[in-house]
């Protein structure tokens, strides 16, 4: 349907209603904007979220857990999420509400050269009408003073008592007023005809032309929302592969948690190679007692004497033993720790030994090749 021929009487109404189409997609751009104000702030959250729960500590004391590496891939991967997230931000302002704000310059600048033809148009019709118009009202007003002037003529000529220049003054004067009025029925003919065949053109192809400028340019804005819904909806799309990725990572790392090799790890991080101490002796401090002997005397003699034996002595080794019942949970020495290890347990010490001797023999090797 043709706006030119169905509203051609219509031109405020659409004047307003292109002024609306204008708006709601500016509305649209605003949406799009805090949309992806939304997306920013929410992948800059997320990165600063990684980057609180990301380990800060040297190589050598992070946790070699599978719980821990785990929790480390996630934020690897909540990481690359955040960034898939920047890049819908970035899209949707690029693709979407810069294209809409340039397009709705384009769009303000062309309806309003529209509506100016248009008002010039009706304008030009206006004057045309106002020029018919006052020559119709001229043609009126001249048509009742002839009407006048005849009147007059005719009752001074049948009037006896009238002089002769009376009459003729009057004739003339009707023959004058019915000259003027034949010359405003001529003007206003010709000002009548003019009007109708600008009228016609104005109607007719002026109003249509115009008509039909404003509804391809209200059915291009429809067209121009419609795809940058969907290029609203692409922004999001398009990472939806990658942000499968990222979760499909989030997944495995869950998998990779493994119950029985951080068991392990705890045992090989903490075994110190000490055996378990052994059954404590029994110490009978009853010995050293005098025993009192049969005539009831109290003998002064120790009980090894008495035996045959030498006196019991405290094995050398149980005070050795006293110290080593719980070797965990002491103090560590201050200030750093010797080359040789030698503040660790013996298994620790053996293996950060071999350690040391495997990082010399690599950088020995090193050497070697730059050779």
């Amino acid at each position: 349907m043709s706006w030119g021929t169905e509203l051609w009487d219509q031109f405020e109404n659409l004047d307003k209603h292109t002024q609306w189409g204008i708006d709601f997609l500016e509305r649209y751009a605003k949406f799009v904007k805090e949309r992806l104000e939304i997306e920013q702030n929410y992948a800059k959250q997320l990165r600063n979220l990684v980057k609180k729960y990301c380990p800060k500590r040297s190589k050598d004391e992070e946790p070699r857990f599978t719980a821990c590496l785990s929790f480390y891939s996630i934020l690897n991967e909540l990481n690359d999420y955040a960034g898939q997230r920047e890049l819908v931000a970035e899209e949707m302002g690029h693709k979407v509400y810069g294209e809409l704000m340039r397009y709705s310059q384009d769009l303000k600048a062309e309806r309003k050269h529209h509506l100016q033809e248009g008002r010039k148009a009706q304008q030009y019709l206006d004057q045309c009408w106002k020029q018919m118009d006052n020559s119709k009202k001229k043609f009126e007003r001249e048509c009742r003073e002839a009407e006048k002037s005849q009147v007059t003529f005719e009752r001074l000529d049948n009037d006896n008592n009238a002089t002769k220049s009376e009459v003729e003054k009057a004739k003339s004067q009707y023959y004058l007023r019915t000259h003027m009025a034949d010359e405003s029925k001529n003007e206003y003919a010709a000002q009548l005809q003019n009007f109708n065949g600008e009228q016609w053109k104005h109607f007719n192809n002026a109003i249509p032309h115009i008509f039909k400028n404003l509804q391809a340019m209200d059915e291009r804005r429809t067209v121009k929302l419609g795809e940058t819904y969907r290029s609203f909806a692409e922004a999001e799309r398009r990472v939806i592969p990658i942000v499968s990725k990222c979760l499909e990572g989030m997944v495995s790392a869950a998998k990779a948690v493994d119950e029985r090799k951080d068991s392990a790890i705890v045992v090989e991080s903490f075994k110190s190679g000490f055996e378990p101490p052994g059954d404590f002796p029994f110490e009978d401090f009853s010995q050293t007692l005098n025993r009192a002997g049969s005539d009831g005397t109290i003998s002064n003699t120790p009980r090894g004497e008495r035996d045959g034996t030498p006196g019991s002595r405290p094995d050398p080794r149980m005070n050795r033993t006293k110290n080593k019942l719980w070797p965990f949970g002491t103090k560590k020495p201050k200030g750093p720790p010797p080359e040789d290890f030698s503040h660790l347990p013996p298994e620790q010490r053996r293996k950060r030994l071999q350690q040391r001797i495997d990082d010399l023999q690599k950088e020995l090797q090193k050497e070697v090749d730059q050779r």
